[in-house]
C-alpha cells in the first residue's frame, strides 16, 4: 500500500498533479490524501466550512471518476500553513510520496524561485518531492533520468521511491552523469560501481554528459535531445550537486525551460 500526499488548492496546476499521480500508480493500491492548508484571514474567499465541502466534493468526484478499486481517498483540511500539515501529514501516515503543482512552466524553476515547493523540499528531509510544471503534458514514462556527479554514496533506500517507478512503468533509468573534469576520482569510480550494482535489478544504463555552462540548461539540453524522457530526478544533498544548482540560480538568475516532472529525492543521514 503507497501513501500519497496530493496538497490542492482546487487549481487546474493542482488537479494536473492529482492527474499524474492517479496514473502513475493506477496498478497500486494506494491511499491518497487531498491536503487543503486553509487560511485564515480577511482576503480569504471562502470560510473553512465552505472550503471542507469543496475539499469533500473534490474527493467523491475523484472516487467517481477515477473508478479504481485499488485507490482510496481522504480529505485532510486544518489551518495551517502547507508545509506544516504536509510534514505533519506524512510523518503520522508514513507518506511514501508528496506530488505538488506549479503555477510556472518548469519544474526547475519554480523549487529555486519561493514557492511552497521550495518550502516542502527544503524542510521535508525523509519523503520524495514529485513536481508537475503547469505546462506538463504527459506523453508516457518510457525513460527516467537520475542526474549525478558520483560525488554522493548513494544508499539503497534513497533510490528505492525511483526505482519502484521505473519497475512500474518498465521505463530505463538513465544514469546522466554531468561531468566536469576528464577522469573520476576514486571516490566518484567507487561511487559509480556502487550504483551499479544498487540498480542491477532494475533496467538502466549510464551516460556521460559535459557541463554546459550551468547545471539546469545542461539538465534543459538532456530533456530537449530525448522525448522518450518522461521524468528527472535527483538527491537533495547539502553539499555537491545540489547545492551547485541552487547557487547557480542565485549567482546568473536562470530562466529554467524544464517542462517534465522532477522527483527531488531526499538525502537519508
Amino acid at each position: 500500500m503507497k501513501k500519497i500526499i496530493l496538497p490542492t488548492d482546487f487549481s487546474k496546476n493542482a488537479q494536473k498533479a492529482i492527474d499524474f499521480a492517479l496514473l502513475l500508480f493506477k496498478n497500486e493500491r494506494c491511499t491518497f490524501y487531498l491536503l487543503h492548508a486553509y487560511h485564515d484571514a480577511p482576503s480569504s474567499s471562502k470560510d473553512k466550512k465552505s472550503t471542507k465541502e469543496d475539499l469533500n466534493q473534490l474527493v467523491h468526484t475523484l472516487e467517481v471518476q477515477n473508478n479504481n478499486k485499488k485507490h482510496h481517498f481522504k480529505g485532510v483540511l486544518e489551518t495551517d500553513s502547507v508545509l506544516n500539515l504536509t510534514n505533519r501529514t506524512q510523518i503520522n501516515e508514513g507518506v511514501n510520496y508528496v506530488f505538488i503543482g506549479t503555477k510556472g512552466s518548469s519544474a526547475l524553476r519554480e523549487i529555486f524561485v519561493g514557492s511552497n515547493t521550495l518550502d516542502l523540499i527544503k524542510y521535508i528531509h525523509n519523503c520524495p518531492i514529485v513536481v508537475i510544471p503547469a505546462a506538463y503534458k504527459y506523453t508516457g514514462l518510457k525513460e527516467i533520468v537520475l542526474a549525478t556527479d558520483f560525488k554522493h554514496t548513494f544508499m539503497t533506500m534513497e533510490l528505492v521511491p525511483l526505482i519502484q517507478i521505473t519497475f512500474f512503468w518498465e521505463a530505463t533509468l538513465n544514469v546522466v552523469h554531468l561531468k566536469t573534469e576528464e577522469t573520476l576520482s576514486d571516490t566518484q569510480k567507487s561511487n559509480k560501481e556502487l550504483l551499479r550494482k544498487a540498480l542491477e535489478n532494475t533496467k538502466h544504463q549510464f551516460f556521460e554528459i559535459e557541463l554546459k555552462d550551468t547545471v539546469a540548461n545542461t539538465l534543459y539540453q538532456i530533456e530537449k535531445a530525448n522525448k522518450n524522457i518522461g521524468m528527472m530526478a535527483i538527491l537533495k544533498t547539502n553539499h555537491g550537486f545540489f547545492q551547485k544548482l541552487t547557487h547557480e540560480n542565485i549567482i546568473k538568475n536562470i530562466t529554467f525551460k524544464t517542462e517534465i516532472p522532477l522527483m527531488v529525492l531526499p538525502q537519508i543521514e
